[in-house]
């Protein structure tokens, strides 16, 4: 069966691609940070499905620890066909206020390690398909979120130049979601508050950005390209 490699695959959007992957036959090599317990939990419903699931413990913000990921991934899986880079951070501070710290493990986990993956992936599998997964303000200037706004920009241009570079061997492509999930922690009415935003006056969920995928899985012929599944939001 064939293999993804999907990062922060123990919560949100990761979590969610991870088991629509594994409902269709894949197997998975899920990477988590921190979230030990949400990790088994989502490894015990692929293992339920009769998948072959393994979790894979990686610090993106420590770029010696990136460096050995797809290799420990290659060591126990062989044929890999997928990288989905989902794991982010995401900090509410402005360029004046923002911390040292979160400048730089934002750029590490949002940018620096997807860029490291990407090498590597290719490097050693080679074939197969990358998608990285964006921000639907990569197309817009929104104040706040700086070092996040600026490591997901840095990713999409990534996204180009490497399909550019690598398109006869693997394709490289990006999804961008819009308002799917509240962020941590919040309010339970901040979907329904925030839609007012949004063209279409309402949110997402993570089965759109399912689809998406599997759109992208189904279209062998679509290189370099970056989904935008938000309602219109990124227009405005």
């Amino acid at each position: 069966m064939p293999t993804a490699i999907v990062t922060g695959g123990a919560v949100r959007i990761g979590r969610a691609l991870a088991l629509h992957l594994a409902e269709r036959g894949w197997d998975i090599a899920l990477h988590y940070s921190a979230s030990r317990e949400s990790a088994q939990s989502v490894l015990d419903e692929m293992t339920a499905l009769g998948r072959h699931c393994e979790g894979f413990q990686c610090d993106f913000a420590d770029p010696a620890s990136v460096e050995t990921l797809i290799e420990r991934v290659t060591d126990s899986f062989s044929d890999i066909q997928l990288l989905i880079n989902s794991a982010s951070i995401f900090i509410n501070q402005d360029i004046e206020n923002s911390e040292s710290k979160t400048l730089q493990d934002t750029l590490n986990v949002n940018l620096s390690a997807p860029y490291t993956l990407m090498r590597d992936y290719k490097r050693k599998v080679g074939k197969g398909m990358i998608v990285n997964i964006l921000d639907e303000r990569v197309l817009r200037n929104v104040p706040g979120f700086s070092a996040y706004s600026v490591s997901k920009k840095g990713l999409a241009h990534l996204t180009e130049l490497a399909a550019l570079e690598w398109g006869e061997s693997l394709r490289v492509n990006a999804i961008a979601p819009g308002l799917i999930l509240p962020p941590a922690n919040g309010s339970p009415d901040y979907l329904e508050r925030a839609s007012v935003h949004v063209p279409m006056k309402t949110h997402g969920d993570v089965g759109d950005i399912a689809r998406g995928l599997q759109y992208l899985l189904d279209s062998p012929f679509v290189n370099g390209e970056t989904l935008f599944i938000d309602g219109g939001e990124s227009k405005t």
